[in-house]
């Protein structure tokens, strides 16, 4: 799948692998996203290989990423799940972020 596949609602896109959710933020006007990931227990996850927040200044920060990082955490998700075509949840099943 690739960046402009994605369908974002205000700002986001959110697929479906199943047991996870996988959410994209736009951070503003900037070309810079931010990536959660979720479980079906709508509780964030970290996943081995899929690092998706560091701490800076003893505090956790969301990793800024850009098109082309999508792509590659995309490409982890189909190698963690076996799902190449995520479903694209619809707005009203947006999982919300908690942090």
């Amino acid at each position: 799948m690739k960046f402009n596949d994605l369908k974002f609602v205000n700002g986001i896109c959110q697929l479906d692998y199943n047991y996870y959710v996988l959410s994209f933020t736009k951070q503003g006007n900037q070309k810079l996203f931010e990536c959660s990931v979720f479980n079906r227990a709508k509780l964030p996850v970290d996943l081995p290989g899929v690092k998706t927040e560091k701490i800076k200044n003893n505090k956790w920060v969301k990793i800024s990423l850009t098109e082309k990082d999508i792509e590659k955490m995309i490409q982890k998700f189909w190698a963690i799940t076996g799902i190449k075509t995520p479903k694209h949840l619809e707005y009203s099943e947006f999982y919300k972020n908690i942090f």
